[in-house]
């Protein structure tokens, strides 16, 4: 039996399928060996690519640092929203989102040291990569307190909203999920944040003091 061949890559397909290819292998290096010792010239042999390669794409090593973040950051909210997606309300939300970021993170495991180490070796990359997370909650939680689901707290209490969501996700899985031997940890977790933001979010004060 024959073979299927693929089909050749154009000219501009196989451009940014080796662009794709040194972001994948940099994500990986520095997952494995931090940004500090993550060099061209371990990217590019994990990519299967030459230097010239490399430099056709990025003029330097911190070009390619800068976007890195804010490129697989993306990858991963688009990831969330996707989970997300039929969701009935705020809670259902959150609660998708976390199951989902979980996971993704245990499939990509590069990625809490691509984030933890880019606040000093690609600055500018986590606070764009920060920023687009802020901005995502920020629009969720609007939308649910304009839909009175979060009837304890005011719209200038959303921010703060954010940020703790954020850290809570990021806090949680790098020091308790990810040492974890199976998935029941996951599932843990889950139900505790349900709890948590149900009945500290959902909740009004004049129903929690009743």
């Amino acid at each position: 039996m024959q073979a299927t061949r693929r089909p050749k890559l154009s000219r501009a397909e196989k451009v940014e399928a080796n662009r794709d290819a040194l972001i994948q292998a940099a994500v990986e290096v520095i997952g494995e060996e931090g940004y500090f010792n993550a060099s061209i010239q371990k990217i590019t042999q994990r990519a299967g690519l030459g230097l010239g390669t490399f430099y056709r794409h990025f003029e330097t090593q911190q070009e390619l640092f800068d976007l890195l973040l804010p490129v697989k950051g993306a990858e991963l909210l688009d990831h969330l929203q996707k989970a997300a997606t039929g969701a009935s309300d705020f809670i259902e939300v959150e609660l998708r989102g976390m199951e989902a970021f979980f996971r993704w993170a245990r499939e990509n495991p590069w990625f809490f040291r691509l984030l933890h180490e880019a606040h000093v070796a690609a600055p500018s990359a986590y606070k764009r990569h920060i920023e687009n997370i802020a901005e995502r909650f920020r629009r969720s939680l609007l939308r649910s307190w304009e839909k009175g689901e979060l009837p304890a707290f005011e719209k200038a209490e959303l921010e703060t909203l954010t940020y703790l969501l954020i850290s809570m996700r990021d806090y949680v899985y790098a020091e308790y999920v990810a040492r974890a031997d199976s998935d029941d940890s996951i599932a843990d977790v889950i139900e505790t944040y349900r709890k948590l933001i149900t009945f500290g979010l959902r909740t009004s004060p004049t129903a929690a003091e009743a």
